[in-house]
């Protein structure tokens, strides 16, 4: 009913229920604003009728238009609402209770409750505002009602003391110390760890006047004139959020931090923030301090390295560091050009990464010398390296352990010697040297065939010329068959002489050929015709070609290579067979073969079959004779005629020469 205070229900319980208890003691005007702000008050009042906190919106209903209300009389304030300063009187009498205006429609209902503080002692009243619908006839004035409205507000108050308990838990337990201080320089709230950090008594704090409070403290500051002039400062109303280091006689450093505390939009006073940043400050400096030692040590190290870079790179061999990691940390241009790179490039990378093809074999090795800590010297290795892919190079390769003062091991130094020049050199003395001793067997074995084969046609020859003279000194006629063997010797003899002249004129590049065009087909025959009955145990057969086939060719020199090939399928077969001279066509050239089914040449002397001075190992000069310079007079001959000339053969299975001549 508008203006009248309500009556007490039974559902409330007197009001010790509104008051508020916190661990430690908080000002008037803090614990007012407290309980207004759990209880979502639209106005609070403190003890003598002052306006502490009240919505804008409740004082424009009200009329009031002179500024903001806080700090003016509620009487002053609320004489629009007549109904509502009743129902604080008896709030501030220490009445709760439930009033509303008589308005038709929506109308306005206050619960207004005094608020007291842990000793008892009311500290002012709060009111809580809500628009209602005016009630249905029959349910006005209702007990019920106020009942209801009286057992939620109790509730309320239950739940404030509740959280005003878990807000001062928590504010004491925060690891920051903490003040409060309102626009009276009275200290509104702190907690324990403010004390603590300032060593403040309770018996100061219970003074709750915050330039006793500054005056104490201000011997143990360092700046004390600095200092009070940045706390007197935050006492001016200021939306200013600031900060400021601290610095205490006793070596503590304190970071501070001030912001403003508000009632809505309205200051109300300052909090102060305490932290103390000694161990972090203490942490940075030491922190700065070895900053400045790894500087200067990594400058010595820098120092020591450009020494270590000037002495790498004017050494005349490879040199390198390798980490434990086996990770490149210094080497030289020498090492570097073996791998193919620049220098800066090798700088952190793995052995394996810079040498691929080498890794597999020298990383055990650098394992080794950084596990037992002994040099590996003198090492010949040889292998290739990507500057010089498909070569071949050598190096002398030193391996030694790098310790420390203290000998722990830090990598491996790496000495590399190239030494590809040095083993070129030894490897060029090494041919020259057994060329020499072979051109010395060959012309110690030559000496002794040439010997053995010019002495063999010159006895028979010497016999047969002393018959001849013994017939013609007594008279008698000359024997025909003593001159025809004579002239045979003769013969031979001379084909061995000339094969000494060829060999001397291929040796100094005079061998010169008289070519013309020649049918092949009868050329054959014509060089075959002087082997017919030469042996009963061989025949030979021609196999003409198809077609006929014209080369170019010197007639002589031809013959001579056919002769040759013939005459050595005589020799080489012993104990007789057939012997098969074949000619045919191969694409634009034409192949003559000579096939025996004597003795065979193994496989590994074939290819020096050609050679100047060549016998193979199964064709002995006792048993065959020769020089073994007619192969090699043939192969020459064939190649300057634009041929070529090759064997096919088994031992014990016979020989197949070929040559081919370009058709015209």
């Amino acid at each position: 009913m508008k203006g009248d205070r309500s009556a007490e229900p039974a559902a409330w319980e007197g009001p010790a229920h509104s008051r508020a208890t916190p661990t430690s003691r908080a000002s008037p005007v803090e614990l007012l604003l407290q309980v207004g702000a759990s209880l979502h008050a639209t106005l609070v009042v403190d003890r003598q009728g002052r306006i502490v906190w009240m919505d804008p919106v409740l004082a424009g209903a009200a009329g009031w238009r002179s500024g903001p209300p806080v700090g003016h009389s509620a009487q002053e304030v609320l004489g629009g609402l007549p109904w509502l300063l009743h129902a604080f009187d008896a709030a501030l009498a220490g009445t709760d209770g439930l009033c509303e205006d008589g308005g038709e429609g929506q109308r306005l209902s206050a619960v207004v409750v005094p608020v007291f503080d842990e000793d008892g002692t009311q500290v002012g009243a709060c009111a809580r505002l809500r628009k209602s619908e005016r009630p249905r006839p029959e349910a006005a004035g209702a007990p019920q009602a106020l009942c209801l409205g009286a057992v939620e507000e109790r509730r309320a108050r239950e739940h404030l003391e509740h959280q005003t308990s878990l807000l001062r838990a928590t504010f004491d337990s925060i690891t920051d110390g903490v003040i409060v201080v309102d626009l009276a320089r009275r200290i509104t709230a702190f907690n324990k760890r403010f004390q603590e950090i300032w060593g403040l008594t309770d018996a100061m704090m219970e003074e709750r006047d915050a330039e006793k409070a500054l005056a104490s403290v201000e011997p143990r500051v360092t700046a004390p004139g600095r200092f009070i002039a940045f706390i007197r400062e935050g006492f001016e109303p200021t939306f200013e959020y600031r900060s400021s280091i601290v610095e205490l006689r006793d070596g503590r450093v304190l970071e501070c931090k001030s912001i403003p505390q508000l009632l809505g939009e309205a200051i109300i006073g300052r909090i102060w923030s305490y932290r103390d940043v000694t161990a972090e400050r203490q942490a940075l400096a030491e922190q700065a301090r070895l900053l400045v030692a790894e500087q200067e040590a990594r400058e010595r190290l820098e120092e020591s390295f450009a020494v270590l870079d000037t002495f790498l790179n004017h050494a005349p061999v490879a040199l390198g560091f390798i980490g434990r990691d086996l990770r490149y940390l210094r080497s030289n241009d020498a090492l570097a050009a073996l791998h193919g790179r620049r220098r800066e490039e090798e700088l952190g990378k793995t052995v394996r990464e810079m040498t691929p093809q080498m890794a597999p074999f020298v990383e055990p090795l650098m394992r080794q010398v950084l596990d037992e800590g002994t040099p590996i010297i003198g090492l010949n290795m040889t292998g290739e390296v990507p500057s010089t892919p498909g070569e071949q190079r050598h190096w002398n390769v030193s391996y030694y352990p790098v310790r420390t003062a203290s000998g722990t091991i830090l990598g491996v130094g790496v000495v590399v010697a190239e030494i590809t020049a040095e083993y070129r050199a030894q490897a060029e003395r090494d041919r020259l040297l057994r060329e020499a001793q072979e051109a010395i067997r060959i012309r110690d074995d030559f000496m002794s065939i040439a010997a053995h084969e010019l002495k063999t046609p010159l006895t028979p020859l010497k016999l047969h010329l002393q018959m001849l003279k013994g017939q013609a000194d007594t008279g008698h006629g000359v024997a025909s068959r003593h001159v025809d063997k004579a002239l045979a010797q003769l013969a031979r003899l001379s084909l061995l002489v000339n094969d000494l002249l060829d060999t001397s004129r291929i040796q100094a590049g005079k061998l010169e050929l008289a070519t013309e065009p020649i049918p092949l087909r009868e050329f054959i025959r014509e060089v075959l015709l002087d082997f017919r009955g030469t042996s009963s145990l061989h025949s030979l057969r021609f196999e003409a070609p198809d077609e006929p086939l014209v080369i170019l060719g010197d007639r002589a020199r031809l013959a001579q290579v056919l002769t040759n090939l013939v005459e050595n399928a005589f020799k080489y077969s012993p104990t007789g067979g057939t012997i098969r001279v074949t000619a045919r066509r191969m694409g634009t050239e034409a192949c003559v073969s000579v096939k025996d089914e004597g003795i065979g040449i193994p496989k590994e002397e074939q290819a020096h079959l050609f050679e100047r001075f060549f016998r193979a190992r199964n064709a002995p000069i006792s048993g065959f004779g020769g020089l073994g310079l007619g192969l090699y007079i043939c192969r020459d001959i064939i190649e300057r005629h634009g041929g070529r000339i090759w064997v096919e053969s088994e031992v014990e299975h016979g020989s197949t020469f070929h040559f081919v001549l370009p058709c015209l």
